[in-house]
This record gives C-alpha cells, structure tokens and sequence, in this order.
C-alpha cells in the first residue's frame, strides 16, 4: 500500500496534519523518540541556536521549518530527530528516495521519477492557504516535496547529488525549492529563475515541465545555479512515477503490482 494523505491550512496545520497521518512510520523512522518539552502540542520545539541545519531552515525557509515543527509535534518525535532525517534523505544520494528523473518519453508535459522502493514514499495533496493546492510525493519524515505537480500545471522533481560543505554559507538543502516552487509558481521560466535566486546548500539538479510542454532544468552547487539541457531519461526496471502536468495527476508504477494514478482533481 502506498499511504496517500491529505493536509490543509497554514503551514504548521499541513505539518500536523501529516504527522498524525503518518505517525507510526516517522516514530519508527525516528527512533520513537518522544517529545518532552510542553510546548510540544503547539508544534515549538526547542532547537540550538547554533544548529546549522535549523538555522538556515528558519532563515531561508520559514515555511517549512513551521511545517517541520507541526510534523514533529504530529508524529510525536523531537524536531532535531526530523532535521537528521531531512539532512540525509536530501543530502546523501545513497540514502535519497529519489534516484533519478527526466523528461517521460511518451509525454511532451510529463516527467519519470526513478524512486528506490515505493514503501519510501508517501502521496500527498496539500491545500496551503495562500498557495496552489499540489500533489506530490514526498517521505512520512519531511516536509518538503521531493517531486509533484500543482494546480496551476507545473510540475517538477529534484535529484540530490550531495550534501553541502561544512563551510558553505547555507545548510538547509537546495532541494526544497521543489516545495517552494510548487506552491508558488506557475511555469518553467519562473521556476528557473526563481531557483537562481534563492539560497540552498549542496548538489542537486531541479527539472520542470508545465502544462504549456516548456522545460527546463537547473543544477545547484552550493551558491552557484547553472541552467542545463533537460537530461534523458535513463531506462529503470524498479518503481517510478510518471507526473503529468496537463492532467494534474501521477502514476506510480510498480513492479508486479498494478499502476496507482492519483490525480489532483479527483484526489484518486
């Protein structure tokens, strides 16, 4: 079973929401850890101030380090057990969900995602107030998506190349501008340009297709952003999802199992 869940509201209310829903996966995933702190049920968790991760996770994305902290306090795990695990799942290759992505061959509005397993995974439409509603796919223990599509037919996907250097000026990953682009931006150009202009630390490479067939994609390196060709799709025997951006909807396909289309119109 592929878990889809559903998160509606401000920032920390999707984080909650999605927390409850995946409780037991991020208690597992995070060691069971409880929170102690009180403050637990209204998401504020205690970080330290010279955490390098949640620093920047505050600074340059304030919208998920509050997602984040309703995530934590739903799944009832500290926000630091949460920072490890978006640390590795975006930074490491090796331990990423994600292993590739591209242009789909048959569809001129479309990309593949390669994914290691499709119990890495989980599908969530998100309804943000004040952002488009998106459908994508995402880990039970991060906040940020790691490929999807909104409703306004832009669709994108990240692939993680390294974690960043220890002296690098920014430690929350470049990956999620995928978050950020999904939930505020409309077409390719945007996107790209948005992604040249933002912070995010490490290497990854951003590609997007939009309702109109226009790609593009962007390789980050640290604070250096590079726009390059729309790299092909690499053949894959494993799972994968087709997400398309004229439908507004994605297939996951699975070996031996049947295909699971989850549109953002009918939500399944």
């Amino acid at each position: 079973m592929i878990d889809r869940v559903r998160c509606e509201g401000a920032p920390r209310d999707l984080g909650l929401d999605q927390g409850s829903a995946c409780r037991a996966a991020i208690r597992a995933e995070a060691g069971g850890q409880r929170v102690s702190s009180g403050w637990a049920r209204f998401g504020l968790v205690a970080v330290p101030s010279g955490a390098p991760l949640a620093r920047d996770l505050a600074r340059h994305f304030p919208h998920l380090a509050e997602r984040t902290a309703g995530l934590a306090a739903g799944g009832g795990v500290p926000f630091e057990a949460l920072l490890d695990l978006l640390a590795r799942e975006l930074g490491r290759p090796e331990d990423a969900p994600v292993l590739d992505a591209g242009p789909a061959p048959a569809a001129p509005a479309a990309l593949r995602v390669s994914l290691r397993s499709p119990l890495d995974v989980i599908v969530r439409v998100t309804r943000p107030d004040g952002g488009y509603p998106n459908l994508t796919l995402t880990r039970p223990t991060l906040a940020a998506a790691l490929a999807g599509v909104n409703e306004a037919g832009l669709a994108a996907a990240g692939v993680p190349l390294g974690p960043p250097e220890l002296d690098e000026p920014c430690q929350a990953p470049g990956l999620l501008l995928v978050e950020g682009c999904l939930e505020r931006l409309d077409a390719v150009e945007k996107a790209l340009e948005w992604c040249e202009r933002r912070p995010g630390g490490g290497r990854a490479r951003l590609l997007f297709v939009d309702a109109s067939g226009a790609c593009g994609a962007v390789e980050l390196e640290g604070e250096k952003r590079r726009r390059i060709e729309m790299p092909p799709t690499a053949p894959f025997a494993g799972t994968s999802a087709g997400i398309d951006a004229r439908a507004r909807c994605l297939e996951l396909e699975r070996p031996g199992a049947a295909a699971l289309r989850v549109s953002l119109d009918g939500e399944g």
